[in-house]
């Protein structure tokens, strides 16, 4: 019996030591994994005098998208002119000092002169405004040749990497369909470029240039200016359906 007794004791001494040296659990201190969180360790995380209960978590928020628009885009009002001078030579006609048109069939126009293209689609994919001319009429007369030379400012970009509007050179053309047959790229932003809101102005340095045409009648003449903008960098072959 005293040599079991001895043995227990000496069995339970070393339990006690294992103990000391290897606890049975250590309680967990974060941060958490997919299978183990606050979510299922019960006790929590402990700290302690070597460690601190560490946890993470997440903040988030959803960024909607909205769209590409054309906002704006300017009528051209030119200085007035007469018979004579188109009938004997060829006629410069620089923009008015009167924003005003008359007579227009078009409604979209801005009478300040302004170009606005929005993109908040935050696709960074990059647009293309087009525009083109068609003929000037006043009732059944027509101008035979005339060529707009469009300019516009240095823009205002929310990106500042965004192009400036090119200079164009606009010539009458046909129009099938209700549309412009061969318009020009004005304005063309890249791709991650042209995002937030994007202005130009017309300058006192557009003209429309005007052929001799010694048959020219008295009249109030007219011409529809196509604006177009696509949702590409690059622009599409031309609409030959009303958009």
């Amino acid at each position: 019996m005293r040599t079991l007794n001895l043995k227990s004791g000496l069995a339970s001494g070393v339990a006690v030591a294992a103990l000391a040296l290897f606890p049975l659990a250590v309680a967990a201190a974060g941060p958490g994994t997919a299978t183990s969180n606050l979510t299922n360790v019960t006790d929590g995380y402990a700290a302690d005098s070597t460690s601190t209960a560490e946890a993470q978590t997440t903040a988030q928020f959803v960024v909607a998208p909205g769209s590409l628009t054309l906002n704006s885009v300017p009528n051209i009002a030119l200085s007035n002119t007469n018979v004579k001078d188109i009938a004997t030579a060829a006629t410069t006609l620089p923009l008015s000092s009167s924003s005003t048109v008359t007579g227009a069939t078009t409604y979209d126009g801005d009478g300040n002169g302004t170009l606005t293209v929005n993109d908040y689609r935050g696709s960074h994919a990059g647009w293309t405004l087009t525009v083109g001319m068609g003929p000037f009429s006043s009732g059944s007369s027509t101008v035979s040749s005339a060529t707009l030379n469009l300019v516009t400012s240095k823009p205002t970009t929310d990106n500042a990497s965004t192009s400036a509007p090119v200079a164009l050179n606009i010539p009458q053309s046909t129009v099938t369909s209700g549309w412009i047959t061969n318009p020009q790229t004005l304005w063309a932003a890249a791709a991650n470029t042209g995002e937030g809101q994007n202005t130009a102005s017309t300058t006192e340095a557009s003209s429309l240039a005007v052929a001799k045409q010694p048959l020219i009648s008295a009249g109030t003449y007219s011409a529809t200016l196509y604006w177009a903008l696509q949702n590409a960098p690059t622009a599409a072959p031309a609409s030959t359906t009303t958009p």
